[in-house]
């Protein structure tokens, strides 16, 4: 089995009525789209522990292993807009590893070697088609921010809100409505998603040497 740990936590994302998270979503259609003599949660699965600094609280997982059984952490770099970056972030994940007496292998969105995070490289994987969309989101950020220079009275959208927005903006079913709503980015639908854009082939070729 090879477990694949990530950052954000199914559990929180119950406590708002959702059944998974979209980077546990993404990590998993990866696999599949990629990989697809892996079966999630026969040969892989995908587990959330809530944030960067939580590694000890996940240790017993970590250490419930059965021969074979290799151990992957997919964190974000962060920036120095958040007190990380690639360096720093790398630095602390690997020196929790030791401290911890853990064993994985890391890997750190969007790429592995800049600053950045999961939205990041989603935001690299959207259908060319619509990367007009990002365009008008950014204007709307910009309107916005200008109405208010101050963040007085509004509370500009993150990268969060925008890839949400992304997929809720599209003609969905009524099903595919549904499924959003609980936390699925339907990563699957190819008109949305480009899962073999080049921004993810670090991603892809870390995953080989397990797949």
């Amino acid at each position: 089995m090879i477990r694949i740990f990530i950052e954000s936590g199914v559990s929180d994302a119950s406590k708002k009525g959702k059944e998974i998270t979209n980077e546990q979503e993404f990590v998993i259609r990866f696999v599949e789209h990629h990989f697809p003599h892996k079966i999630h949660k026969e040969d892989f699965d995908v587990i959330g522990i809530g944030g960067y600094t939580k590694l000890e609280n996940s240790k017993p997982i970590f250490e419930d292993t059965d021969q074979g059984d290799t151990n992957l952490v997919i964190f974000d770099a962060d920036s120095a807009n958040n007190g990380g970056g690639f360096a720093i972030r790398q630095t602390y994940l690997l020196n929790e590893r030791v401290r911890l007496n853990l064993s994985f292998d890391l890997f750190l969105w969007p790429n592995n070697h800049e600053d950045g995070d999961f939205e990041t490289l989603l935001k690299s994987m959207i259908n060319s088609k619509h990367q007009g969309v990002l365009d008008c989101f950014d204007g709307f950020i910009q309107c916005v921010g200008g109405r208010d220079p101050q963040g007085v009275l509004y509370s500009l959208p993150d990268r969060k809100a925008e890839m949400y927005t992304y997929v809720d903006i599209m003609k969905l079913s009524k099903d595919e409505e549904e499924k959003l709503h609980k936390g699925y980015y339907l990563f699957n639908n190819a008109n949305f998603w480009n899962l073999d854009s080049p921004a993810a082939n670090n991603l892809k070729d870390f995953l080989a040497l397990y797949f």
